[in-house]
């Protein structure tokens, strides 16, 4: 156990230096999907909302969605399996942002996606406390095997839900509004149960245990079993099994030309308001950030044929 701790601490290091960062990926030749880079996320989720490029983090996304969204909340629900708790999106581009990379809030902004390399069911730290269960999404340069055991999630990134609706459909409906969760979150206990990614042997929270979940809810959980496609339309959960899109995804050479969106919108470093620490509380109404975003400057990469000449070939 010593010798793995030892080695996700070295990975950790090395992904902190560069967020989502890692080895560079070699596809497998069970992959059901071809790799993809970056540039695949660029285009894909481009109609669905605004990229920006951060300070830090580089090219990050907001959702072009109302007030209610939240990441692993909204729009989807949990399914198990035996890699663990996933969220299933109903949302058509769900297939990136809650399966690869981290989320951030920005209270300029709201809450924006850093993309990643690696796939996992959920990048979520687990928790419970009295009766209920707790997930956060991960923030950048957090990793889980290695900070789960001192790191905490700012409070407002916690979503909270009794035990007995955790299996729920409808689980939107189910989450404790933020306002009320404060004495929870006081009293949350992270759940250690941690799986390495198929790609780098990073870790992820596979989340509570199937046998104690099932003693909360009335009805049998059924175990979903994983079927790769090959298609972004094609994912989806049907019964028992979960069709999952999960190419890899492969990191530029140095002598190749650097993905990047079409068109982006650039702030000043004194323009972003990352909430990390409990002294920020998040403040602006989605109307604001949404007025923000839209006044940033945008710019148009002179690459933006890039994306789709590659696909072409």
């Amino acid at each position: 156990m010593k010798k793995i701790f030892k080695y996700a601490a070295l990975l950790f290091i090395i992904s902190a230096a560069v967020p989502g960062c890692a080895d560079s990926n070699v596809p497998t030749e069970d992959d059901a999907s071809a790799p993809i880079t970056y540039q695949d996320f660029y285009d894909n989720l481009s109609p669905y909302g605004t990229w920006i490029d951060y300070p830090t983090y580089g090219h990050v996304w907001s959702p072009k969605l109302d007030a209610a969204f939240r990441p692993y909340a909204t729009n989807g629900h949990w399914a198990y399996s035996n890699e663990g708790w996933i969220w299933a999106s109903d949302y058509d581009w769900g297939w990136a942002p809650f399966h690869y990379g981290r989320w951030l809030y920005d209270d300029m902004y709201g809450w924006l996606w850093v993309p990643g390399y690696d796939w996992s069911p959920a990048w979520v730290t687990w928790g419970s406390a009295d009766n209920f269960y707790c997930w956060a999404p991960l923030m950048p340069g957090i990793n889980a095997a290695v900070q789960y055991g001192s790191w905490r999630p700012h409070s407002f990134y916690w979503n909270i839900c009794g035990r007995d609706h955790i299996y729920d459909r409808n689980l939107s409906a189910a989450i404790q509004s933020n306002s009320n969760n404060a004495a929870i979150i006081n009293h949350i206990t992270v759940i250690n149960n941690f799986n390495p990614t198929k790609t780098h042997n990073l870790y992820y929270s596979k989340g509570p245990q199937l046998n104690e979940v099932q003693k909360y809810i009335a009805h049998k959980i059924e175990p979903v079993s994983f079927k790769d496609v090959d298609k972004i339309e094609l994912a989806k959960h049907e019964g028992n099994e979960m069709k999952v899109y999960r190419p890899s995804i492969v990191e530029p050479q140095a002598n190749t030309q650097k993905p990047e969106p079409g068109e982006f919108r650039r702030p000043a470093i004194t323009q972003v308001r990352p909430i990390r620490s409990e002294e920020e509380r998040p403040s602006l109404p989605r109307n604001e950030q949404r007025n923000n975003i839209e006044q940033l400057p945008v710019h148009r990469s002179e690459n933006v044929r890039f994306g789709v000449n590659r696909k072409n070939k």
